[in-house]
């Protein structure tokens, strides 16, 4: 009986705590219990027709789309760098250029003086 009476003095003593730790796993119990009802309840999300990754999408048929042209740079330099062994020339609308030192770039009023000059396109510039 001695050990019985130590238990249920300990327990008396702690009761709130129990409780409480009692309250805490019933309602995470609860929560788990009630997300996993909601997910076995959704139903999957149906498709009407498989896709054909590989149709030509070129010969399908835009509605009422209107035409885009693409938007050409109003200006035409390249700059290229004197110090650079690269030979790398980029457009006036790259950013990358700005980081060419003032007194090492070299401007060509198009891309061809460039290519003539030996210099080549940037990678980080494309069109």
């Amino acid at each position: 009986m001695n050990i019985l009476a130590k238990i249920i003095s300990k327990v008396k003593k702690h009761q709130k705590d129990i409780f409480l730790g009692f309250c805490i796993l019933l309602i995470s119990i609860i929560g788990f219990n009630i997300g996993r009802i909601n997910a076995l309840n959704k139903t999957p999300a149906q498709t009407t027709e498989k896709a054909n990754i590989y149709q030509n999408t070129a010969t399908i048929p835009v509605p009422n789309s209107p035409k885009q042209t693409p938007v050409q740079p109003q200006d035409l330099r390249v700059v290229a760098s004197k110090a650079s062994s690269s030979k790398k020339y980029h457009y006036s609308w790259c950013s990358s250029w700005k980081r060419i030192n003032i007194k090492n770039q070299i401007w060509f009023n198009t891309e061809q003086e460039a290519k003539n000059a030996g210099y080549t396109l940037a990678g980080n510039c494309t069109n």
